[in-house]
Formats: structure tokens, sequence, C-alpha cells
């Protein structure tokens, strides 16, 4: 029977946990990264997924040009085939992930511009239908040394000179900047650099390695400010990138500026940054020996509707205010007591200037005597104007709509295929030409790169506290790789994604169709508690184990529920064992015991016996028993082998020990000897008890 019990449970749990645990069907998927970044003659590598529910899938990746796809390597059953670029130029195995998933591994040798670069498109044909991904492989270069050039160092005020900036830029292609850094009292001291002029398509060519040569002009007009004013030139890239790259400064140039006017104006600095830094106008003179006396100073500033005001005024040693308003918000020292020291500053204090009403501009005059037979003098300087700088700091989360619905969504979990629109406002800072840059990163992803797709820009708009403000748009179609895909949009940046001074972040993620169906032997019926069918897709850095969650799962349900099984079906047969045909009958003997005080731990239970028969059933007693003719069972051998050793020898038996095993080898059959015992129990309790039994015990074996 045990065999028999323990067959048929081996046959219900295969056949029963099997149908629990059945493989759920399989979604064919592919995974690629998003931009592949690789810098040209160095080593890249990257890895591909696909998952399918057979082996007999075939998986390509095609390289997109303008005049059709190229196909760059096939895997059949674990076999890869390249095209002859790709043969000798890289290195491409493959493995298995798991049963259903495989892992496309791809080493370039040395990058290259012509044969790597580009969009490419990696698909996946399997039993139940098709599934492709895009990824973009992108080469880049360090720049080299940049070099910055003048026509002239030495020029007259307002003498148009040409700067030039050249060099080799690396890849991609760059913005070129010129800077430079003021000078204060003839020092350039705690003073940095910032950009005057850019160029976002410099002149220059593309070399054959895929790099990028610069030549670009910079027409600059000098004014007596610029004197000992130091410039140079620097490069930045629009597109965000995840690699940094050495950055590219050129040779310092200072420019020696004369001027043919005794009176000068000067703005410090010329670029304010606007919240960090004062505003300060200075007017002084820039031949004082020419002049015997002054009669005044004046200051005097644009205003919003185009004319020339007077602020302020200096008398000898009297300031004379002709702005009241202004006054409230700036101090003023000067004096004409005498040519040399003559000087007339104004000073906004940061946290009081007003933009744009303050950043116009500014003009200088003065009234005098000059030597000889001058006679009477005035000049007036040309106006200047006092720019200013803000870096944006704030920008909205991005908006996210299913693209054509014309309606935002809090939905972030969209199925394979959506194309959603991506749309971010904010601050862009003081430059009207400004952009804001959206940049991605894929499950698994070190670092955000930028998207290769074109966003479209609103036109600018004017905020409050000098900031610019509009809105980016950008366009993504959502495939499988896209498990959860985190986005950027920033302003304020620098070459790298996610070094805006302004950003926000929107997660996206693929919603995967789940439908989940168990068998069991003789119906197949939906299921909504047992097992779940959702698979996760291998992605970039994701864990193999990962990609397996479904099926553990899935597995340890079924094998709770077979376990609950094979214990019912246990004690099923437990049961069934201890009932059979035949009596129920209590011993005397357990009787006896259980009122003699014996310990309840030693008692013999109690045994019932079902026999199924025609007339009523009673409970025999010893009594009850004709013992006349006893049928003397077969006597079990006691005989125990036992071998005597160095160590130990058998003990042997006192004569009460072999008495009382006489008496017990038929008790059941003999009532003398059975009350001979009970005498010899109630003398010696502990070792009367623990013999009855092992008697008793060996008596119903007997019997049954």
């Amino acid at each position: 029977m045990e065999q028999n019990t323990f067959t048929a449970l081996i046959l219900f749990s295969v056949f029963f946990g099997g149908s629990i645990a059945q493989t759920v069907p399989v979604t064919t998927y592919v995974t690629t990264p998003k931009v592949i970044e690789a810098k040209l003659g160095e080593e890249a590598r990257f890895y591909l997924t696909y998952t399918t529910p057979d082996n007999s899938s075939e998986f390509t990746v095609s390289r997109l040009g303008a005049n059709g796809t190229e196909e760059i390597l096939r895997v059949v059953d674990l076999t890869v085939t390249t095209n002859a670029n790709w043969t000798m130029a890289a290195n491409v195995q493959t493995s298995a992930v798991d049963g259903d998933t495989r892992r496309v591994n791809v080493t370039i040798y040395q990058t290259d511009f012509v044969t790597h670069e580009g969009d490419y498109v990696a698909m996946v044909t399997g039993s139940d239908g098709a599934a492709q991904d895009l990824f973009t492989i992108r080469t880049l270069a360090s720049p080299d040394q940049l070099s910055l050039s003048v026509s002239s160092r030495d020029v007259s005020e307002g003498t148009p000179i040409q700067f030039t900036c050249s060099g080799n830029t690396g890849r991609p292609e760059p913005v070129v900047h010129l800077l430079q850094r003021e000078t204060y009292n003839g020092t350039n001291q705690n003073a940095t650099f910032h950009r005057v002029l850019s160029d976002t398509s410099p002149s220059g060519s593309f070399l054959e390695n895929g790099t990028f040569s610069l030549s670009h002009n910079f027409t600059w007009t000098p004014t007596w400010q610029d004197n000992l004013v130091e410039f140079r030139c620097d490069i930045s890239y629009n597109i965000g990138l995840g690699t940094a790259l050495s950055s590219a400064q050129s040779n310092q140039i200072t420019l020696n500026v004369t001027s043919t006017k005794i009176i000068q104006i000067e703005t410090k600095p010329q670029i304010v940054r606007y919240k960090e830094e004062d505003l300060v106008v200075v007017c002084t003179l820039n031949k004082p020996e020419t002049l015997q006396n002054l009669f005044f100073l004046q200051l005097k500033r644009r205003s919003p509707s185009g004319t020339l005001n007077n602020v302020v005024s200096v008398t000898g040693a009297t300031i004379q205010w002709q702005d009241q308003t202004l006054q409230n918000r700036a101090n003023v020292t000067g004096t004409v007591a005498s040519p040399p020291t003559a000087h007339l500053s104004m000073v906004i204090r940061k946290d009081s200037v007003q933009c744009p009403l303050d950043f116009t501009e500014y003009e200088c005059s003065l009234s005098g005597f000059g030597t000889g037979a001058t006679g009477a003098f005035s000049e007036i300087t040309d106006p200047v104007k006092v720019s200013y700088t803000v870096q944006p700091m704030l920008i909205e989360t991005p908006k996210v709509r299913e693209a054509g619905s014309g309606v935002d969504t809090s939905q972030r979990e969209f199925r394979n295929g959506t194309v959603i629109e991506l749309t971010c406002t904010g601050q862009i800072g003081s430059d009207q030409n400004a952009t804001i840059r959206w940049c991605a990163k894929t499950a698994g992803a070190p670092t955000f790169t930028g998207l290769s797709n074109a966003a479209v820009h609103s036109m600018t708009t004017s905020g409050p506290n000098c900031q610019n403000i509009r809105s980016s748009t950008v366009t993504y179609n959502i495939t499988s790789s896209d498990i959860r895909t985190e986005f950027l949009c920033e302003s304020g940046y620098s070459s790298q994604c996610n070094s805006g001074t302004a950003k926000q972040f929107v997660t996206i993620s693929l919603d995967l169709p789940s439908s989940t169906t168990s068998t069991t032997p003789e119906v197949t019926t939906p299921s909504t508690t047992t097992s779940t069918t959702t698979r996760k897709v291998v992605t970039q850095g994701q864990n193999t184990a990962e990609s397996n969650t479904g099926l553990i799962v899935g597995a340890v349900v079924g094998g709770v529920v077979v376990l609950i099984v094979i214990i019912l079906v246990l004690v099923y047969f437990l049961i069934l064992r201890r009932k059979s045909a035949g009596e129920s009958y209590n011993t005397t003997k357990a009787s006896s015991k259980s009122s003699s005080g014996g310990s309840t731990n030693n008692q013999i239970p109690e045994i019932k016996i079902q026999k199924a028969e025609e007339g009523p059933t009673k409970e025999l007693n010893y009594v009850d028993l004709d013992l006349s003719q006893p049928s003397k069972p077969e006597r079990k051998s006691r005989v125990v082998e036992i071998c005597n050793t160095e160590y130990a020898s058998p003990r042997k038996k006192t004569n009460k020990e072999v008495k009382d095993t006489e008496g017990y080898d038929n008790e059941a059959l003999d009532e003398e000897r059975v009350a001979r015992t009970q005498n010899g129990a109630r003398e010696s309790m502990g070792l009367s008890n623990g013999h009855s039994n092992g008697v008793a015990d060996e008596h119903v074996n007997v019997r049954m």
C-alpha cells in the first residue's frame, strides 16, 4: 500500500502541479541602448537583446541611410554572420540569457566615422510576429588646442578689428564663442571671462576622419574701455553629451585702445550678472593736462522712450540729482576741484538694480576751460550700453500627451509603439536665442545623452527679472527598450547633459500587456490569482535574474499549491491505513495499567478496528475470550546477535529479569502468568511499565 500511495502522489503532483506552473506565452521584444557614444579610433562595447517564444527566430541589425538600409549582422539560432565592413572591424558574439532571451555582444575595435556612425534598426522575427527598435551610434572626438589671432592689437577707439579663432574642434560640430575679461584700474584680478559673441554655424570644414577644422572670424569694434582687456575663444556643443570631452581654450590677446577724447565713460563690468553684481558707471578724464579747470561733469542715461535724460551732476564738490527716483537706489561720489582728480561715479547696488530699466545706454559730458588758446571747452562721450546676463532658474515639469490628442495626460505608462509628445516650458535666461535641450537615460544606462529628435521651440517672450521664457516640444516613439526611461529638459546648460541651471525630469515606463491562464486536468479556465504572465525584458545593465521574475513567481505559487495537495493526500491515506475490516475492542491490560496509577505517557493507546458485519458488535475483554484451547501464535524471535569486543560485552540478566521475560513471552495465552506479571509490576512499577508496553504492542501485532 505504501508503494502504491507514493506512486499515486508522484503522478498526481506531476500532473496537477505541472498544469498550475505552466509556461506563460512569451512576447517578442527587442531592447537596445538609445544612444551609443564612441570616441573615434577607440574601442566601443555595447549589447542588444531580443526575446522570442522559439529558437528559430531571425535577428538582424541594419544601418539606415539616404539610399536605403544596409544589413550589418544577422543571428539565426545563435549563429552570427556579418557584412564585409563589420567582419574585420568588429567582434559579434551571442549568448542565451534564458530559454527565450538572447544577448548579442558587439565590440568595435576602432570606431570609425564612415563605417559606424549613424542610425540603426534592430529587428527580430518570431512565431508570434516581429519587433524592432532604433538606436544611434554617435562618434565623438576631443578638440585640439585652439588659436586666436587679431588683425591689430593697437587700435584707435571706434575702429573695427577682426578676431580669428582656428583649430581642430573634434567631433561633433561645435558652437564657437569669443570671450573677454575686463580690467579694473589696469588689472584683471578676480575678473572672469564671459562670452560676448557666439556663432552656432561657424566657418570651417569636416576632415576625412570626421573631425571639424575651425577657422571663424569675429568682428569687434573696441571702445575706450576695451583698453587692456583680454580676449580668447572657446567652443561648446549644441547636442547634449553623456561623455565628457576635454575643453578647448585659445591663447589670450590684450588690446591697447587709444582715444582722442578728453572725457571717457566706463561701465564696470560691461556685462553685469543680474542680482549678483553692482552696476557701476564712471566718468573720468583721459587727458586732464589739456584742461585748466572744470565747471561740471554730467551723467545721462536713455529712457525707455529713447531720450537721453540727466541723471546726476557734480559742480565743484557738490552733487546734484536730477533723477529723484534713481537717487533712492544709487550712491554717487565725485569732484571737479582739479582736472587730475575729477570724476563722477554712480553705483546701483545689486539688490536695487531694476531690469531692464537700468540696463540701457549711458553718456558723460563735461564743461571746462582748456589750456593755452583753447578757451572754453565742452565734450560728450559716445553712449555706452550696459549689458547684463542672467541664468535661468525655473522650468516646469514636462507635460506628456499622446501625439495628436491635443490633451495633456497624467499617464506615465504607454504601450510599445505609442508616439508621445513631451513639452517643457521655462526660463532660458537673458539670451533670447537660447533653447531648452532634451536628454534621456534608459534603464541601466550610466548617464543622460542628448536626444537626436529635433525639438520644436516657441517664440521667446519676456518674463519678470529679465528672464526670457519659451517652450520646447519633442516627439518620441515608445519602444520595447523604454522599460523605464527618464527624460530631462534643461536650460542654461554646457556641453554635457544634466549640467543646466534649470532642469526638470519625467519618467516614462513601458506598459507590458498581461494575460494569465491556468489549466486543470480536464478544464481550462481564466485565472486571476494563481500566476502572472508579465515578463520583464532584459535591458542594458540589467541582471539576468530580474528577467525571470515572472517565471519564478509562477513556479513558487504552483509549488505552494502542490505542497498543500500532497499534505492533504498524505493525511487521507494515513487515515485509510488505520481503518480496515474487524472488531473494536479494548484490552484489559490497558485498563488495569491505567487504574494502577501508571504514567499516562506509558499507557497503551486504545486501538479501534472497524469490521463490517451484519449483526451488532460489542466490546470484548479478556474474560470473554475462550482460552481453554488457545491458538498459540508463532513466536517472534528475540535473538539478537551480540558480538563481544575489547570494549564491551553483553550483560548477564538477573534471575528476576529472566523470569519476567519468560512470563511475558506468552502472557496473552496464559492467565496465571498474566496475573503474576501484574503482581510483579506493582513491586517494580518502572520496570513493569516498560515491559508491559512492549508486550502489549507485541500482542496487538500478533492478533492483527
